[in-house]
């Protein structure tokens, strides 16, 4: 039964499904084996509270789970997007005409 965070640090009970994370781990084959041996199966069931589950993850290390930190994320630059050369006036689906830069001023046509 689940009943307090993994984390050996954190003092956080388990109290709803909908908080944190519960990890379902598969022991080694080593484990595996010696657990058949004795005529039953195991399968470990962790959880890490909200803040844990952030930071840290549940592994296999060779006889039992650890609690590892997590891979920090790259963060990607910013990318601004590609600049389209302008292509000169184009052709206006209202008017069927071409439009003139808003800067002439002038509305003679």
């Amino acid at each position: 039964m689940l009943f307090k965070c993994a984390n050996p640090a954190c003092s956080e009970l388990f109290r709803y499904l909908h908080q944190g994370k519960i990890f379902r781990l598969d022991p080694s084959p080593t484990v595996q084996a010696a657990a058949a041996a004795l005529g039953s199966l195991l399968t470990e069931r962790f959880w890490l509270c909200d803040l844990c589950s952030k930071e840290m993850t549940v592994v296999w290390g060779g006889a039992r789970a650890k609690i590892v930190p997590l891979p920090k994320k790259v963060e990607k630059s910013v990318i601004p997007p590609p600049r389209v050369p302008s292509k000169g006036p184009q052709r206006s689906a209202v008017y069927g005409g071409w439009q003139r830069a808003a800067s002439a001023g002038r509305e003679d046509y």
